[in-house]
């Protein structure tokens, strides 16, 4: 039944087209943007123009053409799907937001401050002290410690 394939000469290029589908695939599946999804396209479209009878080069032009205009068509709308917006769930949710110093501290020392109703552990980088009742603002977390920052007085802002 099918023994007129067998009578058909054996193209090389069908296992290139192969590997560069099955491995771009692979890539694609093993991250989590749109990287590969592209040349997958091309590569399919050059197997297709070697099913016609297309010579290497018009293969090659295929893959690299129908790749490039795969990518304009669709990096648009992969850009847009991919765009994330963070949405703080966790202790990284107390960064920008505003405290009070509980116990002093200074450089190199480690104090606490009450952000959000909560105690933390607090240290400073720019060599400031912070005095028992001053407002801080929380620029990072470092480890378990908020790396806090003074905050000015003339922002009238009310801590909780």
């Amino acid at each position: 039944m099918l023994t007129f394939l067998i009578d058909l000469p054996f193209d090389p290029w069908i296992l290139i087209w192969a590997f560069i589908i099955i491995t771009t695939v692979v890539v694609e599946l093993a991250t989590d943007n749109l990287v590969t999804i592209w040349f997958t396209l091309g590569a399919v479209v050059a197997l297709i123009t070697l099913a016609f009878g297309a010579s290497e080069w018009i293969q090659i032009v295929t893959f690299v053409g129908s790749s490039a205009i795969f990518l304009v068509a669709t990096r648009p709308l992969t850009k847009k799907m991919m765009r994330r917006s963070i949405i703080r769930t966790n202790a990284d949710k107390v960064i920008g937001t505003i405290g009070i110093v509980t116990k002093p501290f200074s450089e190199g020392e480690i104090g606490e401050v009450k952000v959000d109703s909560n105690f933390w552990r607090a240290i400073n980088l720019d060599g400031k002290s912070f005095k028992e009742g001053e407002k801080i603002m929380v620029d990072a977390i470092t480890g378990t410690k908020l790396v806090v920052s003074k905050l000015e007085e003339e922002n009238k802002i009310e801590v909780l």
